[in-house]
């Protein structure tokens, strides 16, 4: 099967979804290459008030995951960018990313965002760990699952970010370091309610602030980890001081022994016995 538009067409790979009310599907982007996920909803009623909704929300200049919409065989369908690979959630599970590579992560998170343009509605579907897809290279894309667009546009997409965040950092979060990222996650409810951009500023600073931190240098402040920590260096000053007194009281009975001949000798060189046998001294 392929969808088709005048200028487009998109061979239909594989079948996500299909009821009374819509079909979606996974095609090939034949003009640019690369998957694309295309919602085709039934309804006729529904087509005047989401064609207006579309054009009034999305820029597309700058939303370029949204690809476009048309009728096709009576139906309106509506095409977006489509992503195969790892997503986010994966890729924290089956991977120790050192806290670099996570800070550029979520910097290529927020940044892909913003020059996108993404709209409330679409940020919601993408804002999340399983709709993230990163390669190997740390690359991010989005993916949307929009089937609920003809019921419900009202999803608050900023919601999902400090989530998102939380499972990024979730090692620094239960270690309580560093102290400049905990208190970014104590602004960051009031910074997701500011303007996107102003996010990404305070996100970036952070970065620059955190470039030469040592992941492993900076210790947690757990009381049982740092009581922990305490011991340990305790137990290596007792650890050199025992190893000093030893060798001292080896030096000691070294010398105590070489002062104080064995009782068994006798001064004038003489044995009074060889084995079992006596020896007679008047003989």
């Amino acid at each position: 099967m392929i969808i088709s538009t005048y200028e487009h067409d998109y061979p239909v790979v594989g079948v996500k979804e299909s009821n009374e009310v819509y079909d979606c599907y996974i095609c090939r982007n034949v003009s640019s290459g690369g998957l694309c996920r295309i919602m085709s909803i039934k309804d006729k009623r529904l087509f005047a008030e989401l064609t207006g909704w579309l054009i009034e929300k999305i820029n597309p200049e700058a939303f370029t995951d949204y690809i476009e919409q048309f009728i096709f065989e009576d139906k309106l369908c509506i095409v977006m960018k489509y992503t195969e690979g790892i997503t986010l959630r994966t890729k924290l599970a089956t991977e120790s990313l050192p806290l670099k590579e996570r800070l550029e992560l979520g910097r290529k998170l927020l940044e892909r965002v913003i020059l996108q343009d993404i709209p409330e509605y679409f940020l919601a579907k993408c804002f999340s760990p399983d709709q993230m897809m990163i390669t190997s290279d740390l690359n991010v894309s989005f993916n949307y699952p929009i089937e609920d667009i003809a019921q419900d546009r009202s999803a608050d997409g900023r919601k999902n970010i400090e989530p998102v965040f939380r499972m990024l950092f979730a090692r620094e979060l239960e270690r309580k370091v560093p102290d400049l990222l905990m208190k970014f996650f104590r602004q960051l409810p009031e910074l997701t309610e500011a303007r996107m951009i102003d996010l990404y500023s305070e996100y970036y600073a952070l970065i620059g602030q955190l470039e030469k931190y040592d992941e492993n240098g900076e210790q947690p402040k757990t009381f049982w980890f740092r009581l922990w920590e305490v011991l340990k260096k305790v137990f290596k000053v007792l650890k050199k001081i025992l190893i000093i007194a030893l060798i001292l009281a080896s030096v000691g009975y070294l010398i105590y022994t070489i002062l104080n001949p064995g009782k068994n000798q006798n001064n004038d060189g003489h044995f009074s016995s060889i084995g079992t046998v006596e020896i007679d001294k008047n003989r």
